[in-house]
């Protein structure tokens, strides 16, 4: 079973990138726009890592 990465930030480039670096190196990865969307999943399923975005509108990284 590969690991599985969440990915949250709000430009919708750097979240392009991420996700093709981790899933070249075998990993599952699902991304997120917002903190909002991310919150929402997170009571279903978790991830083994979290990778966010420090600055973004609405929840920022450090408060999530």
């Amino acid at each position: 079973m590969s690991e599985q990465v969440w990915i949250i930030d709000d430009d919708r480039s750097i979240r392009w990138v991420l996700e093709r670096a981790f899933s070249r190196a075998q990993m599952e990865v699902i991304t997120f726009p917002n903190a909002k969307d991310l919150l929402e999943q997170l009571g279903k399923a978790q991830p083994d890592v979290l990778l966010t975005d420090i600055r973004m509108p609405g929840m920022d990284g450090l408060t999530l």
